[in-house]
């Protein structure tokens, strides 16, 4: 269910997100910046990074279980996953609240 909602989610904000870069005004840098750190895409973009780690966790969990049989393997590659995704994530939600605005 994580993993459909999440779906959902990506594609609705990939949607928007291209209709406003694509039928937007011309697109300068100060214009582009200030969209980007207006606080509502702050938040859209907060809900999409953690949309895609839970999409790309259930994804990634499930094909372990499905074909990793070793136990010990097993837990090893979700937690490498877990550490990857968790890194990823705290680096870009770093980045995505240090922009100025």
């Amino acid at each position: 269910m994580l993993q459909r909602i999440s779906a959902v989610y990506l594609g609705v904000f990939l949607v928007y997100f291209g209709a406003q870069w694509l039928l937007g005004q011309p697109w300068t840098a100060p214009a582009w910046h200030a969209w980007i750190t207006h606080p509502v895409m702050r938040v859209a973009g907060a809900g999409f990074l953690l949309a895609l780690l839970a999409h790309a966790w259930v994804g990634m969990r499930d094909v372990i279980l499905d074909y990793i049989k070793n136990l010990g393997l097993r837990l090893v590659l979700l937690t490498l996953i877990a550490l990857v995704l968790g890194g990823c994530g705290l680096w870009a939600l770093r980045v995505l609240m240090v922009t100025s605005g």
